[in-house]
């Protein structure tokens, strides 16, 4: 596990904080390899529980949902979501020889775990001021996961959700709290000039997303009967497995943002 997260480190460590730091097309091109990747894993996620999520009806609605926020346009989110979710939940109906009712919703599924979740780290980064929260939520998530396995590994003993997640404890749960939450509202109060109050929220957003991220994807492979959600890097998994805390944090960070500190994009 220690070389798992090495490896992931090294491998998607820079291109996140390049693509932090720069936004612009960078940003556009890793987000759109995120949601291509991840929509091809959790198609084979489902492949192996039965179901299929076929990355030809998936594919270009994630997309597009990442040219809509790389246009500043979020407001076409919300309708290309609902489109993806008619067409993906209707295909069953007029290819029913190669699609059953469950593909559909598979489909639909994938659409807004990968593409509409993904989407947000362009939402974040392109607000006014985007590149502190962005560093913030990322840097926030990386502190929290590597507080919690190791003090899962040095501590662990009570299983946190071991029918979800065998690995995750509850020591490393708190391990990670107490790292996470004080990195977080300090670099929120001193980064991002928030108040005590929200900075503080803010904490507590990142980590409970992190944690609720990591477990749900976890879900998502137990299902399946996988261990890892692709092979990306040998060994060590797919985009799914190292973007998972991430997939929940940025939204999570964009929205409160917007709808508790009134910041507007």
């Amino acid at each position: 596990m220690l070389a798992t997260r090495v490896a992931s480190a090294l491998v998607f460590g820079p291109v996140l904080i390049a693509a932090g730091y720069f936004g612009g097309p960078l940003m556009w091109l890793l987000v759109g390899a995120v949601i291509v990747l991840g929509l091809l894993e959790l198609d084979r996620l489902f492949a192996h529980a039965g179901r299929r999520a076929p990355p030809l009806l998936t594919v270009p609605f994630g997309l597009a949902m990442a040219a809509a926020a790389a246009a500043r346009r979020p407001d076409l989110l919300p309708p290309l979501l609902t489109l993806a979710l008619l067409v993906t939940a209707s295909a069953p109906a007029v290819a029913p020889a190669r699609l059953k009712a469950a593909d559909g919703v598979a489909s639909a599924f994938g659409v807004a775990y990968v593409g509409w979740l993904a989407s947000h780290f362009i939402l974040l980064r392109d607000l006014p001021g985007g590149v502190a929260p962005f560093f913030v939520a990322l840097i926030g998530t990386w502190v929290f996961d590597s507080a919690s396995y190791f003090a899962g590994r040095a501590f662990g003993r009570r299983k946190l959700v071991p029918a979800t997640s065998p690995g995750k404890t509850v020591e490393g749960l708190v391990g990670g709290l107490f790292a996470g939450l004080p990195v977080v509202w300090w670099l929120a109060s001193w980064w991002m000039e928030v108040g005590p109050g929200d900075a503080a929220v803010l904490a507590v957003v990142v980590v409970s997303a992190a944690q609720l991220g990591d477990l749900a994807e976890s879900a998502l492979k137990r299902g399946a009967g996988l261990k890892d959600s692709g092979t990306l890097i040998p060994g060590h998994g797919g985009v799914l497995d190292r973007f998972d805390s991430l997939f929940w944090v940025m939204p999570a960070v964009y929205h409160i943002l917007r709808a508790w500190l009134g910041v507007s994009g």
